[in-house]
């Protein structure tokens, strides 16, 4: 992919959404494009921005079902690629990302190139 990278980050937490963006702009080839805390706002904004990948926490406090959230932002953008973020134990989190039929999942708690190898393989697996 020779254009910048367009990153959408939805996540309830303020330091980690800084963190994250930080992290992905550093190389240059990553652009955080979208930041929100709610699924709403995160549906609102992938048919705004088009982004090529999105992190999206597990847990919303307007989130009931992740599922649901999944299914209505891939009707949405439907080339976006799709990583669960939480801070839950890893087994738990790789269930969910194969039960939701995302592109990829990670911990929060991630070195910076973890982070930004983890969207390049997401895009990739939806290119």
């Amino acid at each position: 992919m020779d254009e910048t990278i367009r990153i959408a980050v939805c996540d309830d937490a303020r330091a980690v959404k800084m963190f994250f963006r930080h992290v992905l702009e550093e190389e240059g080839d990553m652009e955080v494009v979208s930041s929100t805390s709610s699924g709403r706002a995160a549906l609102d904004e992938m048919g705004r921005h088009r982004p090529h990948a999105l992190l999206l926490d597990l847990v919303l406090p307007d989130v009931p079902d992740p599922g649901t959230l999944v299914r209505e932002l891939r009707e949405r953008s439907p080339h976006t690629a799709i990583l669960l973020i939480s801070n839950m134990p890893e087994s738990n989190l790789r269930a969910e990302a194969e039960r939701l039929g995302v592109d990829g999942w990670m911990l929060k708690a991630q070195k910076p190139e973890q982070l930004r190898e983890a969207v390049r393989q997401a895009i990739g697996a939806t290119a």
